[in-house]
């Protein structure tokens, strides 16, 4: 089985899209997906949404029911994304096994951040798969034929 890292931008739609088409487009291939929540600079403002996400899972990765429950809860809420009452709900739904607010949450969410960084990652929505980088929803089709053997290796 193949293990996709997804570095996420959850409040990008370009990202929302890449993350809703990606079982779509490795479609019968065996694979599995780490999803890292990443913090760009045009996120600060969100970085709740964020540590919500991380704290869903002990080791700072959130799966895709996490993933998703967040990227439709920014698309219904629009600009009142970060309103304290309906992040509260959000959380009480999504039920956060580490406290969001902790200094552990945001050393991984600082820790994928700063691994995205490395790796170039300056897209909402970007796949590594053995340290090949697929970035966007464009990327998808590219990221199929790596997996089946029928792209080509960038060195």
């Amino acid at each position: 089985m193949t293990s996709i890292v997804c570095y996420l931008d959850l409040m990008s739609p370009q990202a929302g899209l890449a993350f809703e088409r990606l079982p779509e487009a490795l479609l019968g291939i065996s694979y599995s997906v780490r999803y890292k929540p990443v913090l760009l600079a045009s996120l600060l403002k969100q970085q709740d949404l964020l540590r919500l996400a991380v704290a869903c899972d002990e080791a700072g990765m959130p799966n895709r029911y996490v993933c998703e429950t967040i990227f439709r809860y920014v698309l219904a809420c629009g600009d009142e994304a970060s309103d304290t009452t309906r992040l509260v709900a959000l959380s009480g739904q999504l039920a956060p096994v580490q406290d969001e607010a902790s200094d552990r949450v945001n050393e991984q969410l600082k820790a994928h951040s700063a691994e995205a960084m490395a790796m170039g990652v300056f897209d909402g929505s970007t796949f590594v798969v053995d340290g090949q980088v697929f970035r966007g929803v464009e990327s998808l089709p590219v990221l199929r034929n790596y997996l089946l053997g029928k792209a080509c290796v960038r060195p």
